[in-house]
């Protein structure tokens, strides 16, 4: 990453900075004292850090605390309405924005339909002319505007914000975030995997808050996986990590769109459902099943039809040894189940979770809890959004987030 101010003094003082900018936008409302002994900075270097991001209103005072004796400390608060930003996540057959404040509170949802296979050049005017839209029909300056954050499938150049490959959109070396952002007067994009996406939404106001170490894994259309380490997103050696759905389960088993054979992806998405369902479907000919979909195979699974429940249980069962794998290979803290396939849970958890809970660790009496997340759908739109946030505000603070910040 370029832009890196020069010198050990205005490093430093970068830094601490964003050591106070993030220490005030996670705790709410604080006092200056307050910050001085959590950071271990001087009272003074905190106060001129202070005086600074008021200058701005990137901060504001909004009373004072209560007090045992002496002076009651005034309080500071992130002004969350400072700037804004726009996440986007691109599915297969629509694109989904929200307009967000800093805090990530969706303020604005818009969806917009697209055919992936279209000129990719039309489809980044179809995404530069919705945002700009969304910052009209809001009222809001593009000057305004901080960031925009993308959250998609496939393999995700981050560094240079470019789409490698996605098997779903069938797109190879899409340079997005660069043509994006010469539509939308260059303002910073940001790009990670939609997985990565929500577990950083999970970080900021989920189950993965007061986390250091947890594993989402997303069910749906496909199987997709973000590992947080030290309350960080791991990426591995080339961005790669997390490509849970292409772990093999089973050897020669059904064809996956990635090459491989028996991936763990054609038994624990909705790929199943289809590829397993016509197998089967002649030994059930009285099944209500028309289409291998996770809602037809869950309502009839619910009305009792024998082969959705025998397609459900097999898909928990092949999703429980793939969590059981994950659980002990990383041993996180904590597994959140996301993803559209979640909707229908109550047709597959148990059998998933029977499978996971006999692991290497329980033997030690060592149990990963494994549970569904507590967000909702628009958290991949808040994870996107997070992106362009928290890049804004990390250590160091770089050449273009400072000219934002001023």
């Amino acid at each position: 990453m370029n832009g890196l101010r020069k010198g050990s003094k205005d490093l430093i003082k970068e830094i601490n900075r964003s050591i106070v900018i993030n220490l005030i936008r996670d705790s709410g409302k604080i006092s200056r004292s307050d910050i001085s002994k959590i950071t271990e900075m001087s009272l003074s270097t905190v106060t001129y850090i202070v005086d600074e991001l008021l200058g701005i209103n990137l901060v504001r005072e909004v009373g004072v605390a209560t007090s045992t004796g002496g002076r009651r400390p005034v309080l500071l608060e992130f002004n969350a309405d400072y700037g804004y930003t726009v996440g986007l996540k691109i599915e297969e057959k629509r694109i989904l924005f929200a307009l967000t404040n800093l805090n990530a509170d969706i303020l604005e949802l818009v969806e917009k339909k697209f055919d992936k296979s279209d000129d990719i050049q039309n489809i980044v005017s179809l995404i530069a002319h919705e945002i700009t839209e969304i910052l009209q029909k809001s009222n809001i300056e593009q000057e305004q505007l901080m960031g925009i954050g993308i959250a998609a499938s496939g393999l995700i150049n981050r560094q240079e914000g470019t789409i490698v490959r996605s098997s779903m959109l069938g797109w190879e070396n899409i340079p997005i975030c660069q043509w994006i952002s010469e539509r939308v007067n260059n303002i910073p994009v940001f790009i990670d995997k939609n997985v990565n996406a929500y577990a950083m939404a999970e970080l900021w106001s989920g189950e993965g808050k007061d986390l250091a170490n947890f594993v989402c894994i997303s069910v749906g259309a496909g199987l997709g996986m973000a590992l947080v380490v030290d309350k960080k997103i791991y990426y591995g050696e080339f961005g790669g990590a997390g490509e849970f759905g292409h772990t093999v389960l089973k050897i020669g088993g059904f064809p996956c769109h990635c090459g491989q054979r028996g991936c763990l992806e054609m038994y624990a998405s909705e790929f199943f459902l289809s590829n397993q369902g016509e197998e089967l479907r002649e030994k059930y000919p009285d099944t209500m099943i028309n289409d291998f979909t996770f809602e037809d195979v869950h309502a009839a699974a619910v009305k009792g039809d024998r082969l959705a429940l025998e397609l459900m249980d097999s898909f928990g069962e092949n999703l429980g040894y793939g969590i059981l794998n994950a659980i002990n290979s990383l041993n996180p803290h904590k597994i959140l189940l996301i993803g559209e396939g979640m909707k229908y849970k109550e047709s597959f958890i148990e059998a998933a979770i029977n499978i996971a809970k006999v692991n290497f660790f329980s033997a030690a009496n060592i149990q990963t809890e494994i549970i569904p997340t507590q967000l909702g759908d628009d958290s991949w739109l808040k994870g996107a959004s997070l992106l362009a946030i928290n890049h804004l505000f990390q250590a160091p603070i770089y050449e273009e987030s400072k000219s934002l910040l001023n």
